[in-house]
């Protein structure tokens, strides 16, 4: 008897683990200033503690007028006071045409992947060009473990 729940303890553990490597993105709420406005910047900071080993940072931006162009930039700090750029990147825009996915929520999206994670705080800055309005989006997702290819 004392075999049975020593096994069942071991697969309930296993179980709660590996459902512990499965999350969904945090998601920042919107609030008034979250709208780029032709050349404007939009800021999110994002304090990653606790032995975090990976994350994934999106920006989706979703246009309300105008032409979408600029860039996101994600920096790094220790002290969540000075900030380093480590990372930028491009809009990419995202079909709405392709029938094998579905229609993107967002007019265009940049992603920052950072495995391992090397800082405390990391702060996102959206930056517009031009004429445009846009809402910006930052959704992020912080990862304990390191997720493994192998199959069981």
């Amino acid at each position: 008897m004392k075999k049975f729940f020593c096994l069942i303890a071991l697969v309930s553990a296993f179980c709660f683990q590996s459902h512990a490597q499965f999350a969904t993105a945090t998601t920042f709420p919107l609030i008034a200033g979250d709208t780029l406005t032709n050349t404007d910047t939009v800021t999110k900071v994002i304090k990653a503690t606790a032995g975090y080993e990976a994350s994934s940072i999106q920006v989706n931006l979703n246009k309300i007028s105008g032409t979408i162009g600029g860039k996101v930039y994600l920096f790094q700090s220790d002290d969540g006071v000075n900030f380093i750029v480590t990372d930028s990147a491009n809009y990419t825009t995202l079909s709405t045409t392709t029938p094998s996915i579905q229609t993107p929520s967002a007019t265009a999206s940049a992603i920052f992947l950072k495995n391992p994670i090397h800082s405390v705080y990391y702060l996102v800055a959206a930056t517009s060009t031009g004429t445009v309005s846009a809402q910006v989006r930052v959704l992020y997702t912080l990862r304990k473990w390191q997720l493994s290819t192998s199959s069981f």
